[in-house]
């Protein structure tokens, strides 16, 4: 929900696997007291410093040019950072139901809350030593623990949060984890004027500790408290064929490319953002201005995801409207792009935070909608191996363009950002007319809509029941 729905083993390369679903139970379960609030708090603080160290080179992309000014294929090395930290996570969603069967999650929320520690120090580490391959070795590993970390944390708080409070706690979770974004933007560029480059590193590996002792801290009182709140250990299993793939509808699909085109649009230039704005808008300035002020433009993205997210959630539950708020991100999102080198730079971030936060509020809840009950940790890991695929290959796109126009020169990048808004849109209109073909159920409030779904779906089940008795008879 929101950005990550559910925890699942999706079909991978045998024909039928086993699946670990972490949805909200409906069922009422003992009330924990204080505990379950005090665990939110520290899943929470588990996410802040991984979120503050993932954005830290993003936030210092000027910095490390000026240390790295030997390189010449240095926008390349950059974007490689974040496509590196991508790759790995192609498979792992589909795998990390399997990972929580074999050690538990609180295990693999420990082990995977280590190698983000370890990961952003050796980026620290090849910082100091100015060593591309340390760096990008380190954020390999990073990228192993930092994606599914947010997959385990869900589903140690689904135990804890029933029915519609899973929106909420999944929301508060997601919001604070953005604040550390928020706050790599503004405070990095300041840390980096004072101790360098490799010093502002160190300060998101010091957060990436206290964020891994919380995360320690949430898995005991986990245990300690789920005992005596007699909480079930076991969460649902059920199998899954690899054919449940082949049978999602075209309108998943759709929502699939949606959420590559827009997440491959936003996030690829929020990684070459400081430079951006620091050779283009802030060019007159000092240079140590011109980057702190290139990063507190950078926050507005994150601290409208951090504080719209809640409530724009609670808003499309009221009242729907999900195919049109899609069409509406695509749109805004190309003309931002289109108009972004006549618009102030607050302007411009503050749109694409709009997009940001309406598309996520919009997106997640919209699968659930157009995938049946049974298919739908496949359809949350399918879209999220998409979306890591879409986000590995698009930086190295960017780093090629950068490189091959040179230093200053952003034109080819602003075009192909500008081109996969467009995708975006075409996308949406599919959705948008689809959604009225299948009873215009994503524009409904969340009630009706979760009623009319489940009504297509039993349609859909019956047609095909009675195409196969047809088969058969024919046979």
């Amino acid at each position: 929900i929101f950005e990550r729905g559910a925890l699942s083993k999706a079909p991978c390369c045998h024909c039928s696997i086993p699946r670990l679903a972490c949805v909200p139970s409906m069922e009422p379960t003992p009330s924990p007291g204080a505990a379950r609030w005090i665990i939110l708090l520290l899943t929470c603080g588990g996410l802040f410093g991984q979120f503050y160290a993932f954005d830290n080179p993003s936030a210092l992309n000027e910095q490390m040019q000026q240390d790295f000014s030997w390189d010449s294929q240095f926008q390349y090395h950059f974007n490689l950072l974040y496509s590196v930290y991508s790759f790995p996570n192609v498979l792992l969603p589909l795998a990390m139901g399997l990972a929580v069967d074999w050690c538990g999650y609180r295990s693999l929320i420990c082990a995977l809350g280590f190698c983000v520690v370890l990961g952003h120090a050796m980026v620290s580490l090849g910082a100091a030593a100015s060593s591309w391959p340390l760096m990008i070795a380190g954020r390999i590993v990073f990228g192993l623990g930092g994606e599914s970390m947010q997959v385990a944390q869900s589903c140690l708080l689904l135990r804890w949060f029933k029915g519609k409070e899973v929106a909420f706690a999944l929301g508060v979770n997601l919001s604070v984890a953005r604040a550390g974004s928020v706050l790599n933007d503004v405070v990095s560029p300041w840390a980096a004027s004072r101790w360098g480059v490799s010093g502002a590193l160190w300060l998101g590996t010091g957060l990436c500790v206290l964020s891994f002792a919380s995360n320690i801290a949430s898995t005991i009182l986990d245990k300690s408290e789920g005992i005596k709140a007699g909480l079930s250990e076991a969460p649902n299993e059920e199998e899954v064929s690899i054919r449940d793939v082949l049978k999602l509808r075209k309108q998943f699909w759709f929502l699939a490319g949606l959420c590559v085109a827009i997440y491959c649009a936003i996030l690829p230039f929020n990684n070459i953002a400081s430079a951006y704005f620091v050779e283009t808008s802030f060019a007159g300035l000092p240079l140590a201005e011109a980057q702190q002020r290139a990063g507190n433009v950078m926050s507005i993205l994150f601290l409208v995801s951090a504080v719209g997210t809640p409530p724009f959630g609670v808003a499309v539950d009221l009242v729907g409207m999900r195919s049109q708020f899609l069409l509406g991100c695509g749109v805004l999102l190309t003309f931002t792009y289109t108009a972004m080198p006549i618009l102030p730079p607050a302007v411009s971030m503050l749109c694409l935070g709009a997009v940001y936060t309406v598309f996520a509020g919009a997106l997640w809840p919209a699968f659930a909608l157009v995938v049946a009950e049974k298919q739908l940790g496949t359809a949350y890991g399918v879209a999220t191996a998409l979306q890591n695929t879409g986000l590995a290959i698009t930086p190295l796109v960017v780093g090629h363009l950068q490189t091959s126009a040179g230093a200053g020169s952003f034109g080819p990048v602003m075009h192909l950002f500008s081109f996969l808004g467009a995708i975006g849109t075409a996308f949406a209109v599919l959705i948008y007319h689809t959604n009225k073909a299948s009873h215009g159920v994503l524009d409904l409030p969340s009630e009706q809509a979760a009623l009319g779904a489940a009504k297509l779906h039993e349609e859909e089940a019956l047609v095909a029941a009675a195409h196969s008795k047809e088969i058969v008879s024919y046979l």
